[in-house]
């Protein structure tokens, strides 16, 4: 029994003895130093100028991508690099043309059907006239011949057949405007078919777009981050591809909105290639996007979008390559710096846990400028103060 209560106790002073060794170690004597605000940033290389490859502009509809060359393929000009599929447009053909001959024929025996109601009015109108002048001409207003009452019916047959004549007239000005607007309706339906007959032609023409010089081909994104692919609806102008000039290169950059802090033009960058981070090449922001957007489907995330030049260019730069910057936000300066982690939050605002004669006690602090790894204290802090790297309940 008295071996294992001095075994018991001397477990005891170790464990007791452990955390007074932990809590000696992780501290920070706080100092000035030179202090960077970086600010991450991820993306890819582009070329500066490129020739841009789109859906043809002649087409009046949208198209449905068939094929399309593999991004990074080296091209020579005229050579196919993307082909529409026309069999829906072929079928829309046929069926407009069956439509158009359905409508020309239409109009045909409308024109038929005019003609002969036309006719038989000119009849009917002939007719009353001879009738009218039989009437007049052989008219008789002797009262020694015939009677008042015969010579009353003579002059009422004559303002009847003038009467008739009238109404012929009448009918057949209102037949001849009714049947012209069934004419012309029939041949705006005929011009109709006619004029999408003619844009399926001129699609079906142009299915194939051929790379207009030689160069390497990349494929286009769209604003969900998106390559175009086979079986897609593209609409007339959009860009489905490029033959970058690879001996400029720059970068297309993106920021999360809420990391997006003093960001401006001219700003330098440090940058690494993703495929060999060994490396780093520096460059310049030269264009900023004034408000943030969706890089990715269904991600509410949004990123500010950067494009920055490079300094140093050489072959070894590709389009497509992936990127991680460090965006320099605000040049060195000498500012008393501690490690972000040192600095602890509640209710009343930031605090760090300061070294003292009798321990470790919990003292307020204001803070200036961060970056990923640092925090500028403006007030709370002198230089040579020593620091707790975890809050006394012993939590980074």
């Amino acid at each position: 029994m008295k071996y294992l209560a001095i075994v018991i106790s001397a477990l005891f002073l170790t464990a007791c003895s452990e955390p007074a060794e932990v809590n000696a170690q992780l501290t920070y004597t706080v100092k000035t130093a030179p202090f960077k605000n970086y600010v991450e940033a991820k993306g890819e290389l582009i070329a500066a100028t490129e020739t841009v490859i789109s859906t043809p502009a002649s087409s009046r509809g949208p198209q449905t991508l068939a094929w399309l060359m593999p991004e990074y393929s080296q091209v020579k000009k005229g050579e196919v690099v993307a082909r529409f599929d026309g069999r829906v447009m072929s079928k829309q053909k046929r069926e407009s043309e069956f439509s158009n001959d359905k409508v020309s024929q239409d109009l045909s025996g409308k024109n038929t059907e005019i003609d002969t109601r036309r006719k038989h009015l000119g009849y009917d109108i002939d007719i009353v006239e001879e009738e009218k002048q039989f009437a007049e001409t052989f008219s008789i207003d002797d009262v020694r011949i015939i009677s008042k009452l015969d010579i009353l019916e003579q002059a009422q047959k004559v303002d009847y057949l003038n009467a008739k004549t009238d109404y012929f007239n009448w009918q057949s000005e209102q037949f001849n405007s009714s049947a012209q607007g069934e004419l012309d309706l029939l041949n705006m339906q005929s011009q109709q078919h006619q004029s999408k007959i003619d844009m399926l032609n001129g699609n079906l023409s142009s299915l194939e777009v051929v790379a207009p010089h030689d160069g390497l081909l990349t494929h286009s994104v769209n604003w969900r981050g998106e390559k175009p692919r086979a079986g897609q609806t593209l609409w007339p102008g959009q860009k489905i591809a490029g033959l970058p000039d690879i001996s400029v290169m720059q970068i297309k950059l993106f920021v999360k909105e809420r990391e997006a802090i003093n960001l401006q033009q001219n700003q330098t960058l440090e940058f690494s290639l993703i495929s060999d981070p060994s490396k780093t090449f520096t460059g310049k922001v030269t264009k900023l996007a004034p408000f943030p957007k969706s890089i990715k489907r269904q991600d509410p995330q949004k990123y500010y979008e950067l494009t920055a030049s490079i300094d140093e260019q050489g072959a070894h730069l590709r389009p497509g390559l992936k990127v991680a910057a460090n965006i320099i936000a605000n040049q060195a300066a000498e500012k008393l710096v501690v490690p972000k982690f040192s600095v602890f939050a509640d209710e009343d605002g930031a605090y760090v846990q300061l070294k003292t004669a009798s321990g470790f006690s919990k003292t307020p602090v204001s803070l200036g400028q961060s970056n990923l790894s640092h925090v500028e204290i403006t007030q709370g802090l002198s230089e040579g103060d020593v620091i707790a790297l975890v809050d006394k309940e012993g939590k980074l």
